[in-house]
């Protein structure tokens, strides 16, 4: 039981795919932009890489100095920056390859889901693991403390845990369902008018996010739950690396598709469809 309190031990690969994942991120943001310096693509993409690279810095230096580098308060912010990458991921699928008809109608609406969920979401991760590390140093002095009933501190924290779940649901599964969506309905209005790297960059795109999305948010944590070989997970954790990858890497080689850097980006021709 105390195990499962633990974060997964950060390897040495872990370390090194962190890195590199967040040199691949940032790169292909900043050579975009610099090409593109115009380009709201560019700018929503950097958003993406710079809040990508608080998890992938946390990871590297779990591996240095330990699980000590996740304190409440690096756990905070590492939530509060998921909070503003999911966002900013939803978004960068409104605008790319094109704008769609979502942001066109409700795009005052990105305004308050940048700024709303992040205190909220950061306040409710401080309180858990505040509360997780209570539990697991009351549980190894279990003699001595007398037991779990020291965790119980009031009924603030409880408060805070449901207030924050509408906004956790929101943030953690509409935004990244929604955007995915809005690249399947982006991958099909690009086949259909016939634009080949539209169609091609969104079909790599949607590759990395499911791929990667259900080897990083559900199979690898059953993994460590189960308790399968290192080796065993590691194979799995490369490929989530892997697929993560392919979507910078897919908006690099799109170079935001073609031409010269546009003040905004192109509307999607069947405004009519949703998403």
């Amino acid at each position: 039981m105390d195990g499962l309190l633990q974060a997964p031990a950060a390897t040495a690969f872990d370390a090194a795919a962190s890195l590199v994942s967040l040199v691949v991120y940032l790169g292909a943001a900043c050579a975009v932009l610099a090409r593109r310096p115009r380009d709201p693509r560019a700018h929503v993409f950097l958003a993406v890489a710079l809040t990508s690279a608080v998890p992938y810095t946390l990871s590297a230096l779990q591996w240095w100095k330990g699980t000590a580098v996740y304190t409440p308060a690096t756990i905070a912010l590492a939530a509060a920056a998921f909070s503003v990458g999911a966002t900013a991921l939803f978004h960068f699928t409104q605008i790319f390859p094109a704008r769609r008809p979502w942001i066109e109608a409700h795009g005052r609406w990105l305004i308050a889901a940048y700024v709303v969920p992040v205190l909220p979401i950061a306040l409710v991760a401080f309180v858990v693991s505040r509360l997780v590390s209570q539990l697991t140093s009351d549980m190894a002095n279990l003699g001595d403390s007398g037991g779990l009933g020291a965790v119980s501190s009031g009924i603030a924290e409880p408060l805070i845990l449901l207030g924050g779940l509408p906004i956790i649901f929101l943030v953690g599964i509409v935004l990244p369902f929604c955007g995915v969506m809005s690249l399947v309905n982006s991958w099909k209005d690009a086949k259909k008018a016939g634009d080949e790297p539209a169609r091609v960059t969104t079909f790599w795109m949607l590759i990395s996010q499911l791929a990667g999305g259900v080897l990083a948010v559900l199979v690898l944590p059953l993994l460590h739950l189960a308790g399968v070989p290192a080796m065993l997970s590691a194979v799995f954790a490369g490929f989530a690396y892997v697929f993560a990858l392919i979507m910078p890497v897919a908006f690099l080689a799109s170079g935001a598709l073609n031409g010269d850097a546009p003040a905004s980006t192109p509307q999607l021709h069947n405004a009519a469809t949703p998403n």
